[in-house]
């Protein structure tokens, strides 16, 4: 294998953009690894740690845009090259809109008067510049960018604030903006719900259930994953729930995140309280008396949060009951060699993984975890599971010089059979989340190494049970019902939600271990 590149001086191309060119980049056959991007700082850092970075690429600008591979032969790269190529080019009919630029953010506003938000997905050192320019010209904005400084961060939501306008985001993956999917977010019915959160996965859980159920959403907020953190303030939390309280077509408010800044919390809780409409929160690091306390119904999962939303409107969402889980694991559990006894998580995103280890601990003990929710449970290596074991393969760890999971599923593809071969793996719990950038088939492409896996298992005398949900709606070009029956013809046991699927699986280990202790 060889590194080769192709240097474009002059060429901008936008980071969701490049994101999904890297996808498209990896899939090609003879490509052993491969990165695109514009030649920032942070970029070259992150060739220089997957071994891409060559004194070519050193000695290029922030404006060059850059395609790095380690591949078989210049005739490999070159092919591959002309498919990134591909991926980048309009749609057929588009392409008189793709045509459209601008030199500055302030020509494209005059340009386009009736617009009032602004996409900003650079790389994050210049984030704080663009949008501060975007709200300088009266537009709301959406930042897909990260690693972006908190500081930065921070200063470019005083501004918003300063100017009325939402600033979502940085690491903003998720909005739906009067009926308009923006970034990763899947497709939504309208609705009467307005979705504020600190989860993009988490703002899409809820959503996507509120449009199986026949509702929808009015907006979805994604404030980015670090608008509570203590140095930002809650700053967009707070406007967000202004902006839904102050929105005609918001009847209901759902509030999502993961955890709190202890100085974020008092001042988010007292808003709630003054919040003249009703209030569901699911908020991971809050109990049930604090949350009620401050005037808002109290929610404690994902499922449960907008199973409480529908019950607003008279509505009802079935989820597998207790008893049902617990025959579906019986019948699981019956097929498990004596050596098999753990469940090991391969995730696409850390909410989700927060959320199943949640629901596993009270029924398989202690869960190790590369972001564990106590420190002495920390992988020691994260691509060797010990015991009861979860991973989030969204972490930079994994993603460095490639896309997040969500749209490049192929990062964590290795996971599914190195877990399978470990002898002790009796359960292998997986999530899937559908996005219109994304992957057009994320379970297709994993369904060989499942049927793999338990091929090489049954030469051994062994069964691996796969757990799965799927994130998205029957709207999403992907169509979760079509990835659901994939999974369930391929064996797999399918969900409605993260949770159910933690909870079957933690149900599974729970009852083969009493099943061995009766056998001793």
């Amino acid at each position: 294998m060889e590194i080769f590149t192709k240097i474009e001086h002059g060429r901008y191309i936008d980071s969701l953009e490049t994101l999904l060119a890297s996808t498209v980049l990896n899939e090609q056959p003879g490509v052993e690894i491969g990165y695109a991007g514009m030649a920032t700082q942070a970029f070259k850092d992150i060739l220089a740690d997957i071994g891409l970075l060559t004194d070519d690429i050193s000695a290029s600008d922030g404006n060059a845009f850059v395609i790095a591979a380690k591949a078989a032969t210049q005739a490999v790269f070159d092919s591959a090259v002309l498919e990134v190529e591909k991926s980048l080019a309009p749609e057929e009919g588009n392409e008189e809109i793709a045509q459209a630029a601008y030199p500055t953010v302030k020509a494209a506003a005059e340009s386009c008067p009736k617009a009032n938000l602004c996409s900003v997905a650079v790389p994050g050192e210049y984030a704080l510049s663009e949008v501060r320019k975007a709200l300088n010209a009266g537009l709301h904005c959406v930042v897909f960018s990260n690693n972006v400084p908190l500081s930065d961060e921070r200063k470019m939501k005083e501004l918003a604030w300063e100017k009325g306008l939402l600033c979502m985001g940085p690491d903003c993956g998720v909005a739906n903006i009067n009926g308009a999917a923006l970034v990763l977010a899947s497709i939504n019915n309208r609705g009467p719900f307005g979705i504020c959160g600190a989860s993009g996965v988490g703002i899409q859980h809820v959503a996507a259930i509120l449009h199986e159920a026949g509702t929808g959403v009015s907006q979805t907020i994604g404030t980015g994953g670090n608008d509570l953190k203590n140095e930002v303030g809650g700053l967009m939390m707070l406007m967000g729930i202004d902006a839904l309280e102050a929105d005609p077509e918001t009847k209901y408010i759902a509030l999502i995140a993961r955890r709190i800044g202890d100085q974020v919390e008092n001042p988010v809780l007292e808003r709630i309280s003054k919040c003249k409409k009703p209030v569901v929160a699911m908020f991971m690091s809050c109990d049930r008396e604090t949350v009620e306390k401050a005037g808002a119904i109290w929610a404690s999962d994902l499922d449960d949060c907008a199973v409480k939303c529908l019950s607003l409107i008279g509505k009802e969402y079935r989820l597998d009951t207790d008893e049902e889980i617990s025959h579906r694991a019986a019948d699981a559990a019956k097929l498990l060699a004596p050596c098999q006894k753990y469940v090991r998580g391969a995730f696409s995103g850390g909410t989700f993984m927060d959320e199943a280890m949640r629901a596993l601990i009270p029924m398989v003990g202690d869960v190790y975890s590369n972001l564990p929710l106590k420190p002495e449970w920390k992988l020691a290596d994260s691509s060797v599971s010990s015991k009861n074991a979860c991973v989030d393969y969204g972490e930079e760890e994994f993603t460095k010089g490639r896309p997040h999971p969500a749209i490049d599923p192929g990062v964590r593809r290795p996971a599914i059979l190195r877990e399978a071969a470990d002898s002790e793996t009796a359960v292998i719990l997986l999530d899937f989340i559908l996005t219109p950038p994304g992957h057009m088939d994320p379970v297709g492409y994993v369904l060989d190494d499942i049927r793999t896996a338990n091929e090489q298992a049954h030469a051994q005398g062994r069964h691996i049970v796969f757990v799965a949900s799927v994130l998205g709606t029957d709207a999403d070009f992907q169509n979760v019902s079509v990835q659901r029956q994939k999974l369930r013809d391929a064996g797999v046991l399918v969900c409605k939600s993260n949770h159910q699927a933690a909870r079957l699986a933690g149900e599974i280990i729970r009852q083969k271990k009493e099943m061995d202790a009766n056998e001793l």
